[in-house]
């Protein structure tokens, strides 16, 4: 017996703005790399999606500053112990009030997280009022807010909104909380690879040589929402480049990130076209309004601006989902890490059941408990799993 909406927890049906959804020019995004989704959350939408992130900070925060991180058996897990004096309180309230401030862990401690959850024998992750998952909030969100878990895994109207961008049998790439606190200095001009790269055709950086008109199948597209806006006005605004994602070239996306608009004038765009027009590739600055989402091609260049002072904290949450790609190898991530640690022969059946987006930990016991929707199960599956 299926569920109705009413049974499903975190579960917001009213979410969406349906007549901003059906206004979705498919030709349009594929010839500019983006779609803005303006105003697309409702009231209520909006006001769940920004208590959600709010959560989800807090309780990040909370992890952060009240674990013991001293007193965990890392050698037990096969992982260096962070350094003494990033553990001091002092430092980890450095960490805290924002996403991708969590600067004391340990080599490969995500890694490990994602795939085993720190987790006993001892007492590890605080727990003050929520259970321990064994991962932080920010790099899995809907393992702690129903409503998060929802809208990224389940809900018809955020499926039907990533399947109209990536396409049908979309799979999940990663979701992460993008909470930009005041004075953060964002991101700088950067792309991203589809998987391991092996369907790009140039190198970080490019000749320009490669440009076309087709939209090819093997896509990776993100989402971010932001329920409160990212305006130029509050800094922390978001820039592409139009027509750039034409080019294949995924810019940056594993060397040090230091342009700012005027170093990609003179060197990245310079020569560069949009393939629809013929003119020349220009900066956009999209001023986002509250309840509203962008999507844009994962390989096209992008841009956060930094966020000025005295704003508070941008609250945003990042959904990316990719097409299946028939390459794909399904124990490789898995394989990587254990074969790091010379501990290879832990490699088990389960290593094919998920693709990379999957805490895979957290996915084993939900299933277990018959508590991972048949929505989520597919989203996380490996690319040829009929699962």
């Amino acid at each position: 017996m299926s569920q109705s909406a009413e049974d499903i927890p975190g579960r917001l049906t009213d979410l969406l703005r349906p007549e901003v959804i059906s206004a979705f020019d498919r030709e349009a995004f594929e010839r500019e790399g983006y779609w803005v989704w303006e105003n697309v959350l409702t009231d209520e939408g909006r006001t769940q999606w920004a208590a959600s992130l709010q959560k989800i900070q807090e309780i990040n925060d909370g992890i952060v500053m009240d674990t013991d991180w001293g007193a965990i058996d890392w050698s037990a897990r096969g992982l260096e112990p962070p350094d003494p004096e990033k553990i001091t309180s002092a430092f980890l309230e450095s960490c805290c009030g924002g996403s991708e401030q969590i600067k004391f862990m340990p080599p490969r401690l995500r890694d490990y997280m994602k795939i085993h959850g720190l987790l006993g024998p001892e007492p590890t992750l605080v727990t003050n009022g929520f259970a321990n998952l064994g991962i932080f909030p920010e790099y899995w969100p809907g393992a702690y807010d129903d409503f998060l878990l929802d809208v990224t895994t389940s809900h018809p109207q955020m499926m039907d909104l990533f399947e109209k961008v990536v396409g049908p049998g979309f799979l999940a790439d990663h979701i992460i909380t993008l909470n930009r606190p005041p004075g953060s200095e964002g991101r700088r001009w950067h792309a991203h690879q589809y998987r391991q790269g092996q369907h790009e055709v140039e190198d970080i950086l490019g000749t320009g040589q490669h440009l076309t008109k087709e939209f090819l199948p093997q896509q990776c597209v993100r989402t971010l929402c932001y329920p409160e806006g990212a305006t130029t006005e509050d800094g922390g605004e978001f820039a592409v480049i139009p027509g750039a994602h034409l080019y294949r070239i995924p810019f940056k996306w594993s060397v040090a990130r230091k342009d700012y608009d005027r170093e990609m004038e003179e060197t990245w765009i310079t020569g560069k076209v949009h393939a629809y027009t013929g003119e020349p590739l220009r900066i956009k600055r999209l001023d986002i309004p509250p309840g509203s989402m962008v999507s844009f091609v994962h390989h096209m260049p992008h841009h956060v601006g930094h966020r000025k002072e005295g704003t508070g904290l941008r609250l945003g949450l990042l959904m990316a989902f990719r097409s299946p790609d028939p390459t794909a190898d399904p124990a490789a991530v898995i394989a990587d890490w254990l074969l790091h640690e010379n501990r290879l022969s832990e490699l088990g059946p389960t290593s094919s059941t998920w693709n990379e987006a999957a805490p895979i930990h957290w996915a084993e016991r939900m299933g277990a408990d018959g508590k991972l929707s048949d929505s989520a199960r597919r989203l996380l599956s490996f690319d040829s799993s009929e699962t």
